[in-house]
């Protein structure tokens, strides 16, 4: 295969691969009957995933890129259900592996650190977390160049151009862009990349995405691995977001069509290399297209995936679930081949099933309508109890809100948008506060512009109907009226 990324796989290159159940110091925060108790395959799945967790390195199995997959794969069960279990393992992971900022000789390596910290942004409203994202997505791009038309390299030896490492990039960027204000460098970089790949010859015929170019011939590895289209349906799906383009989801669509058709037996999603070695990494291929396919059905608002998912699901429950909760490589089953890699990817199919996704993460102004004043914290301070108002739209941190997959509005990264004493009374003010996850300080943000409490039940109102800058915001029986109607615009 070359110079394949799936010939580091194979040559064991990568993390080794550990049976679950087999690790030695593996913490298991869970009670020994959690996976049993679940009350979903998903949550049993993903319960039976954590005994995997190595408190030494801080990730799930120990891996390296296969362990920050798994910890996506974790981080969407948690933005499905709520379910707030495992965010140990996103701060432990976090802290105990920032050093190198995530960074190695290998670009798609990156760039699913880069991806797994986006994530946790969005469930955290954890800037910090962010600004890794953007440290990793600018080192990516220092591997940019040219040669073969452009696009990045698999590593920094400059003799590849995996897909994988492109459409990495791609997801990563276009995300950035779509949660940092006012960015145009990221957004710069997505589109060149989407633009190179889309020529470059790297989608077949079939409306597969192949392996990757040697640079120095310009030649193809025409091998088809499935999560190199999951990650495109991905990253086509933030592009879409960032520019409006439906077209990109159009084209998404098409790839999907083919992985899904082409790229199963007897209806199930198989890798090319089942049942036989399948090497270190590939086991968590199919789970990652699994969660690229519900991310496209989300932002094309399609239901036409969810027989095919719901497929998946059933065959891992019913001929890929052995007596411990342990999934294997081949979702047809038997059950083989146990890892955490095959637990993290079946997860990822489980977790899919559930249904839809949660809502995409948005930063930025809260404008009112009627005033076209922005939300604002008051001096740009950022002690408790400062009671947010209005104030002319100025781009500043302390009028940028992030909408969180907990539902809470946080700013600074820190502190959430918060109603005085939990109050449930109309004219209760709204303030900034240290976040604590109770009721009062998470918000309903609806399709007609009205933020409503989910402690109270009322809306945002600017007080009185009042426009003029420091107008104090408060909680309000709601209305319908401009004063309690807010975009991100």
């Amino acid at each position: 295969m070359g110079n394949s990324f799936f010939t580091r796989c194979l040559s064991g290159a990568a993390a080794t691969v550990i049976g679950l159940g087999l690790l030695v110091g593996v913490a298991d925060r869970t009670p020994a009957a959690a996976a049993a108790a679940a009350p979903t395959p998903a949550s049993a799945s993903i319960a039976t995933l954590m005994k995997s967790y190595d408190t030494n390195s801080g990730r799930i199995g120990g891996g390296w890129w296969t362990g920050a997959v798994a910890l996506s794969t974790v981080m969407t069960y948690r933005q499905a259900t709520g379910d707030s279990s495992y965010d140990y393992a996103i701060s432990e992971g976090f802290n105990k592996n920032r050093s190198g900022n995530f960074i190695n000789e290998y670009l798609d390596d990156i760039g699913w650190w880069a991806l797994a910290w986006i994530q946790a942004y969005d469930i955290t409203g954890n800037t910090a977390y962010l600004q890794m994202a953007q440290t990793d997505a600018n080192f990516m791009h220092t591997y940019w160049d040219s040669r073969c038309g452009g696009g990045i390299y698999w590593s920094t030896q400059k003799a590849y151009k995996a897909s994988i490492a492109n459409e990495l990039f791609l997801q990563v960027t276009a995300a950035l862009h779509n949660r940092i204000p006012g960015d145009a460098t990221y957004l710069g970089w997505a589109n060149a990349t989407w633009n190179w790949f889309n020529g470059s010859g790297l989608i077949n015929g079939s409306r597969l995405v192949i392996d990757g170019i040697n640079v120095n011939n310009c030649s193809y590895n025409s091998s088809t691995f499935t999560y190199n289209q999951g990650v495109v349906l991905a990253g086509l799906s933030e592009l879409s977001r960032a520019t409006g383009n439906t077209g990109l989801l159009t084209t998404a669509r098409s790839i999907a069509d083919a992985a899904t058709t082409r790229m199963v037996r007897n209806g199930i999603l198989t890798e090319n290399c089942e049942p036989g070695n399948c090497g270190a990494d590939g086991p968590a291929f199919k789970g990652i297209f699994m969660r690229g396919l519900r991310t496209l059905a989300a932002a094309a608002n399609t239901t036409a995936y969810d027989g095919f998912i719901r497929t998946q699901a059933d065959s891992i429950i019913t001929r890929n679930t052995n007596s411990a909760g342990q999934h294997g490589l081949v979702w047809a089953g038997p059950v083989q081949g146990v890892n955490y890699n095959t637990q993290a990817s079946a997860g990822a199919a489980l977790v899919a099933a559930l249904g839809g996704s949660p809502p995409p993460t948005q930063s930025g102004v809260l404008r009112g309508q009627e005033s076209g004043r922005c939300v604002d914290v008051p001096g740009a301070s950022q002690t408790n109890g400062t009671v947010v108002a209005l104030w002319d739209c100025n781009g500043g941190t302390n009028q940028s809100w992030t909408a969180t997959a907990s539902r809470q509005l946080t700013v600074y990264g820190n502190k959430c948008l918060d109603v005085n004493g939990a109050g449930t009374t109309d004219g209760t003010a709204v303030q900034i506060y240290d976040c604590s996850g109770g009721t009062n300080q998470q918000w309903t943000v609806n399709p007609d512009g009205t933020i409503v409490g989910v402690g109270s039940g009322k809306c945002l109102d600017a007080t009185a109907h009042g426009t003029s800058n420091g107008t104090p915001l408060a909680i309000w029986t709601c209305t319908g009226g401009p004063n309690q109607k807010w975009s991100r615009t």
